[in-house]
């Protein structure tokens, strides 16, 4: 028997060190066969090198003419690679040391002291015909694995030292994309929570996520040069340190362009305040080299300058060399010089970037914004709708943030200006000047990221970077600002297989059934793909392949997917293996290719059900989620049920005050579509779910399954408790979908608020979907949109992120997660 358990073991670390890219799911499919190796860890005992081994009681391996008729099945080719330690990958620390006797442990105790080895534990198993003295789990100096086993093999009392190799529990979809919580790009900035709604109307922070993110930009900024062509700015403000070139005083000439008016301190903190320095606002674009021209000043009440030294900033700031030109001015005339300055500008390849007016005027854009050679931005207000001052023409390209009275921008001042709000260093304004400065900012943030992007690119991208409203495009152009797509608009094109291995076993005879890969790419360029099975042809077909490929083009929000027939009806018993090629088709012609890895076990019998697959990929596992919880009353009549139905919704009161981002509630409107909203006010009974941010009703809610759910149905319970003082739990059991949804689910799922503001989604009894997902949201929305934290947004359009799946918990942290 100990010869056969060595073939075995080596059988299986052949076929690692021969198929590397399907070493993982190989296990899964063989566990059975490694039972015995199994019962190894099984059989852990915590003793002494002195100790007496204590005999584990593991079951009787598989037989061994099996274990060979699956290796003569798989036919595995030579090794190619020495089985060396530092071929594995081993948990950092850690080795095994199997001695020859008992005698022989405790003469290598000198040994194990030199290496400043302690004893973990001994691996106990039945037969040790290599280590009769027992194996042991040391634990050494991290760093000195490799070195520690070496000088072990040189003790005669030591019959093998060997790292101890990482396992990872298997499944039927190893490396498979799973729901899980954003990560945000969090602002240390103190101004920004409260008051730089316009950041956060605009996704702001999810732009800066991707710009950071290792699968994105990686941060790679490169310098932009903007000239702000305006007041002047405040030289000694330190949210411009180190940003701020010499620039020019057309107004006063031969002194620095110190702002006396606000004006333009103002517009230039809005496009490039330092981000994250933890102190006032963060500014649009990350990286910028900021040009300050001063053509304006005060006089009197009004902010006045004269179009000679307009025109000749502008002249001079394309010849400085500026990428882009913020003109967050007006005036109502055309003015031949003027438009010569922008005309020249534009020829030297900056892009000019300008206000749309603020007179009101419903067909007339002020100049410099009415020249076709100028961006116009227009105004819109916190609720997203053309601001009442805003000029609205055929000329105005987008539309952005400018605030109103009520709802102002906050943003960077002069300390020696007065402020209408009596603070110092920071003021709030509207207009759109400042619409202007935000559209500035992210052209600035565009460029840096690819700056060989030129003006026209950039202006047909932020063109296309936009929400739609429901307005007019002489009010708004094409829509409100929409920063996180304009860097997904950048982002290079990829294909991304949900799973990279598929493992399934069924019994000899079974009937055909289906297996389903969808593809979705980060970015918003359409990105071309071609799907074909490189083996397995006789037991596994693509669904609607076209000499034996199918192809397609995917892009962010519109996945693709492909399904794979497999037909194991004919097959005998053994292992099967087939391999699907994604290949990416970019557009200089080159191709990138990713793999997936279908894996088909036919056996007889299941008798066993350990998982052990040593993770020799080279990709790392599947990001981990929070432990999977699921709340109980602690006392059967503390559970409050409703006596719900379709489209119902029931107001309740919270048993603490909850804080949801800085707004309070003390009551919660519990729906039957699967969301608690706040505060608790009436909706409408039929809205249907949306994607975040929302900024209609219900806009601040948690949603665990918000869809056309029916909690009416029998066997169905909606209920609230209290499992302790700190949270408040709404349970959905076993709600089924509306009538007329297909295909029909039933899901079961928990929200449960914290008293720190922390939210946890606990998923029971998920539905699993192949191909097109269910209309459905699952996350969490704060403070009218501003704040969220979207897991799955399913809706008629687009298709973002994937599914929970049951026994499966997600946590957002109150201000980590939810931005």
């Amino acid at each position: 028997m100990n010869v056969k358990l060595r073939i075995c073991l080596q059988f299986v670390i052949t076929f690692f060190y021969t198929n590397k890219r399907q070493a993982g799911t190989f296990f899964s499919q063989v566990r059975g066969y490694l039972l015995y190796c199994v019962s190894v860890y099984l059989g852990l005992a915590l003793l002494t090198l002195s100790a007496t081994p204590v005999q584990a009681q593991a079951a009787p391996p598989p037989a061994f003419d099996t274990i060979v008729a699956a290796a003569t099945a798989l036919a595995i080719p030579s090794v190619t690679q020495p089985l060396s330690p530092t071929n594995i990958p081993f948990a950092p620390g850690e080795i095994l040391v199997g001695f020859h006797n008992q005698e022989g442990s405790r003469a290598a105790a000198a040994t194990l002291s030199a290496l400043s080895a302690q004893v973990v534990e001994q691996v106990t198993c039945p037969v040790q015909n290599l280590a009769k003295g027992g194996t042991y789990l040391l634990h050494v100096p991290e760093g000195q694995e490799l070195a520690a086993i070496d000088q072990l093999q040189q003790d005669p009392n030591v019959a093998f030292a060997e790292p101890n190799a990482l396992v990872y529990a298997a499944d039927e979809t190893l490396n498979a994309a799973t729901a899980k919580v954003e990560t945000p790009y969090n602002v240390r900035d103190p101004l920004y929570q409260d008051q730089q709604w316009y950041l956060q109307r605009i996704n702001a922070s999810r732009a800066w996520a991707l710009a950071y993110a290792s699968d994105g930009f990686q941060g790679a900024f490169a310098n932009v040069q903007v000239a702000i062509i305006d007041s002047g700015i405040d030289v000694t403000h330190n949210e411009f340190r180190g940003r701020l070139l010499n620039g020019r005083n057309y107004v006063e000439p031969g002194t620095p362009p110190q702002d006396d008016a606000g004006h333009g301190t103002h517009v230039a903190g809005l496009m490039g305040a330092v981000t994250n320095n933890a102190e006032g606002i963060a500014g649009v674009a990350p990286k910028l080299k900021i040009d300050p021209r001063r053509v304006l000043k005060r006089v009197g009440d009004q902010i006045i300058g004269a179009i000679d030294d307009v025109a000749q900033a502008i002249c001079d700031a394309a010849d400085a060399g500026a990428d882009i030109i913020n003109l967050s001015l007006e005036t109502s005339s055309d003015n031949t010089t003027l438009h010569n300055a922008v005309i020249y500008a534009a020829s030297k390849g900056a892009l000019l970037i300008a206000a749309s007016g603020n007179s009101g005027a419903s067909n007339f854009v002020s100049y410099p914004g009415a020249y076709n050679e100028v961006i116009a931005v227009a105004a819109t207000t916190y609720s997203d709708r053309r601001a009442s001052y805003s000029n609205a023409g055929q000329q105005v390209w987008l539309a952005a943030p400018g605030g109103e009275r009520s709802r102002s921008m906050i943003s960077t001042w002069p300390a020696t200006v007065h402020c209408r709000d009596n603070t110092v260093g920071y003021c709030t304004s509207e207009g759109t000047s400042m619409a202007a400065a935000v559209v500035s900012g992210a052209a600035a943030l565009i460029k840096s990221l690819r700056p060989s992007l030129n003006a026209e690119q950039i202006r047909q991208l932020l063109h296309e970077a936009v929400t739609p409203l429901n307005e007019s495009t002489s009010a708004v152009g094409s829509g409100r600002l929409d920063l996180q797509k304009a860097v997904r608009l950048l982002l290079s094109g990829a294909v991304q297989p949900s799973t990279k291995s598929l493992v399934y076993t069924v019994a000899p005879g079974a009937a055909p059934f289906t297996a389903t890969v969808r593809l979705d790419n980060p970015s918003l360029q359409v990105q071309s793909w071609r799907a074909s099975l490189l083996t397995g042809s006789e037991w596994v077909q693509l669904q609607d392949a076209v000499e034996q490929q199918v192809s397609g083009t995917v892009t962010y929000g519109k996945p693709a997917y492909l399904t794979l027939i497999v037909t194991p009806t004919q097959l005998i018993t053994g292992i099967y293996v087939s391999t699907l090629r994604v290949d990416a088709l970019e557009p200089d012609n080159t191709v990138v290719s990713t793999y997936v890895d279908l894996n088909l076990s036919v056996v007889t019998s299941q008798p066993y059900h350990w998982y052990m697959p040593l993770v020799l990929q080279e990709t790392a596992p599947p990001v981990t989620t929070e432990a999977y919880q699921w709340e109980i009353p602690a006392k059967a009549e503390d559970r409050v049920i409703y006596g719900m139905t379709d489209a119902s919704t029931i107001p309740v009161t919270l048993p603490f005050t909850y804080t949801l981002r800085g707004l309070s509630y003390t009551t919660a409107l519990i729906t039957a579509d699967g969301y608690v909203k706040f505060p608790d006010s009436s909706i409408s009974p039929s809205l249907s779910n949306q994607c975040m941010p929302n900024l209609t009703d219900p806009a601040q809610a948690i949603y665990g399954w918000w869809a056309n759910l029916d909690p009416s149905v029998q066997d169905a319970h909606v209920s609230t408790f209290a499992p302790a003082a700190d949270r408040f739990v709404v349970e959905y059991e076993n709600v089924a979908s509306a009538a007329g949804i297909s295909p029909s689910y039933r899901v079961s799922f928990q929200i449960v608020l914290y008293a720190s503001g922390d939210v946890r989604l606990n998923y029971r009894d998920a539905p699993a979907f192949q191909g097109t997902l269910p209309q459905v949201t699952i996350g969490v929305e704060a403070h009218d949109g501003l704040f969220y934290n979207q897991v799955v947004c399913s809706d008629k359009t687009v298709q973002l992120g994937y599914l929970p799946t049951s026994q499966q918990s997600l946590l957002f942290k109150a201000q980590e997660d939810i931005y």
